[in-house]
């Protein structure tokens, strides 16, 4: 019986040490951080590709460099970029993919199916559209950071928890892509007061795999509401010839659906918790009614915000990227119809019911 297991044991080590006899040695590999793609200037019909990357050897003038090609697909181009550099090109750690505005309205499909057929890429891989050149983004320097993949990775993030963009990954975009009942959509890089400023807290509205429209400010947050992710982030209203503010703490989502004289009602409720964090109307707010007042008030506020990204999803996009038509394929199958989910939801009456409720006053007088 010991020799079995010896043997057993010995066969393990050595089919672990087989495993790594083709294995790459790090200083070999040229580590991907962004990926940028475009449309040529010089071909309409081809793509611009940009990769950038940390140079590790000490004497370089650069702590990071990028290389572009131009190629009709992407798996020309990682040919293309092969070439042109000197150690073997890694795209395991790529943080975000980075699609200009110009390539995320033709269609972007056609790169995700590449990406997933040969799994170079991470599920977790990052998604963003830019409102301008993608391979102007990924040569910028950034402020706070060695690299500009690593900002903009941290900056979705961080308007995630904010409650303004989503987290779009591979893994995800295809799965709402594929799936009846929602349409895609991503974070959308915007420039702030000069092109040396982002803003990462605008969301690109996809209907199949192309762009249509993207939502910014208010109706980013709105967005993310209806969605129900409500994570943190302040949500600042003009109220009583004052500005309150609240803290986002959280919530959820709650979506039924019925029909009614053969027409489709959808009641979403929607709960938030906050903190008061800035009330500067001139009135004491220590009492009870007055918290309640104050709930009812930015509830109606919020009730308004919604409303307003409802009516460019349905009365002018007629694109559901909230992910409605789940619900409706679940409770009344008979009704869905997979193909035209979009001009039904146009057609749905839809009942929003925020409920605020403020846990904490902070410090008050």
């Amino acid at each position: 019986m010991k020799k079995i297991v010896k043997v057993f044991v010995l066969l393990i080590l050595i089919s672990s040490l087989a495993g790594c006899w083709d294995a790459t040695d790090l200083e070999e590999l040229l580590i991907v951080y962004g990926l940028g793609i475009d449309i040529s200037n010089d071909n309409p019909d081809q793509y611009f590709f940009t990769i950038g990357f940390p140079t590790i050897i000490p004497e370089a003038p650069e702590k990071k460099h990028e290389f572009s090609t131009e190629a009709p697909s992407l798996g020309r181009a990682k040919n293309n970029l092969q070439q042109k550099v000197y150690r073997q090109i890694s795209y395991d750690n790529i943080r975000v993919i980075i699609f200009s505005e110009e390539v995320a309205k033709q269609g972007i499909m056609v790169h995700i199916d590449s990406m997933l057929r040969e799994p170079l890429f991470r599920g977790t891989t990052r998604f963003a559209v830019a409102i301008d050149r993608a391979v102007d983004m990924l040569t910028m320097e950034p402020p706070v950071s060695l690299f500009i993949s690593t900002f903009l990775f941290d900056s979705i993030e961080q308007n995630y928890e904010a409650t303004l963009v989503p987290i779009t990954t591979l893994r995800n975009f295809s799965h709402e892509y594929y799936a009846d009942g929602i349409e895609p959509a991503m974070p959308f890089i915007c420039y702030g007061a000069d092109k040396t400023e982002l803003n990462v807290g605008c969301v690109a509205l996809f209907q199949g795999d192309k762009m249509i429209e993207y939502f910014s400010g208010d109706n980013s947050r709105a967005f993310m509401l209806l969605r129900g992710e409500i994570h943190g982030g302040i949500y600042t209203f003009e109220l009583m010839d004052g500005f309150v503010s609240i803290n986002l703490k959280g919530g959820s989502g709650k979506i039924k659906t019925e029909l009614i004289n053969g027409e489709l009602h959808i009641y979403h409720d929607i709960f938030i918790n906050c903190v008061l964090s800035e009330h500067t109307p001139k009135h004491e707010m220590l009492s009870a009614n007055s918290i309640k007042a104050l709930e009812t008030q930015l509830e109606e506020k919020i009730k308004k915000s919604l409303r307003n990204a409802l009516d460019i999803l349905q009365n002018e996009l007629k694109n559901d990227n909230i992910g409605y038509g789940k619900y409706v394929k679940a409770n009344h199958p008979e009704y869905f119809d997979g193909e035209s989910w979009n001009d039904q939801f146009a057609k749905a009456i839809i009942h929003v019911n925020p409920t605020v409720r403020i846990r904490a006053l902070g410090v008050t007088p």
